[in-house]
């Protein structure tokens, strides 16, 4: 990991509490996930270390690249629960030895599509044949918001969230470019040529100062995230998983552009 990224994932932990829906999940995204774990003991793996799902499984293995999100962030190891330092993309754990995978928002922390394609190669690996593989995604939907119509959109108290805004954004530059990955660094210098004067825009959208400065989050950071379309996110599940539904879960801000993905493995 580049000090830019660390420096990332420093900064994101020290507002983690504060940040609401679509960033975090909903209760009602945890309970459909709970829902659709197999039964039964077998551990369960857990993309990254989001605390409201590190709880839902009686035997679970978290990864997660950031030694600061583990620390600040992870709920803490306990019986039939621990987290590992490692790399999605590269990992090595016993095959087949997961009766599911599941994440919040994994899939498009790694890039489209080479890394949601060797995160699926990984999975395939480690979870057994029948598991199944439950993830929320955030999709851009079709036909997107122009960059234009999001900006517009600020200047309305009843609008949203900021953090829910930042997500328009950065799905308003994937629709403008049809390229899935968006560079954060890249929205940062977007917002800031749009609204130069965040005081002026905190009074007019009701944001706090705070949520406002949150953007300052993404200053020279490296990482990318990606915020494919539906038909994008579905061309890359692998032909070998013959079961792929996208369910709507909750009603919270962009709960329609946050499905959860449940994937079943063939026998």
């Amino acid at each position: 990991m580049s000090a830019n990224s660390s420096n990332h994932w420093n900064a994101f932990y020290q507002r983690w509490k504060g940040l609401p829906p679509p960033l975090r999940p909903h209760a009602d995204v945890v309970r459909a996930i709970r829902e659709h774990l197999p039964a039964g003991g077998d551990p369960i793996l857990l993309l990254g270390v989001t605390p409201e799902l590190a709880a839902i499984a009686p035997n679970l293995l978290a990864v997660d690249r950031s030694e600061m999100m583990i620390a600040k962030i992870w709920p803490g190891d306990a019986a039939g629960r621990r987290v590992r330092r490692d790399d999605w993309l590269t990992m090595e754990l016993p095959p087949h030895s997961f009766a599911a995978a599941m994440g919040d928002g994994s899939l498009n922390a790694v890039t489209y599509p080479d890394g949601q394609e060797q995160v699926y190669r990984q999975l395939l690996r480690f979870v057994k044949p029948g598991g199944r593989l439950l993830f929320r995604v955030y999709l851009t939907p079709r036909p997107g918001e122009t960059i234009d119509q999001v900006a517009a959109s600020a200047w309305n108290k009843a609008q949203g969230t900021f953090h829910a805004f930042k997500w328009r954004l950065m799905m308003a530059l994937v629709a403008r470019s049809g390229v899935a990955n968006v560079a954060v660094a890249e929205v940062r210098e977007l917002f800031i040529s749009l609204f130069p004067d965040r005081l002026k825009l905190a009074a007019a959208s009701g944001w706090s100062e705070a949520d406002i400065a949150s953007i300052d989050v993404y200053k020279d950071s490296t990482e990318v995230y990606s915020f494919p379309t539906e038909r994008q996110f579905l061309s890359l599940v692998p032909k070998t998983i013959h079961d792929v539904k996208l369910m709507p879960a909750g009603t919270y801000e962009l709960a329609g552009r946050c499905p959860i993905a449940v994937m079943s493995l063939p026998e």
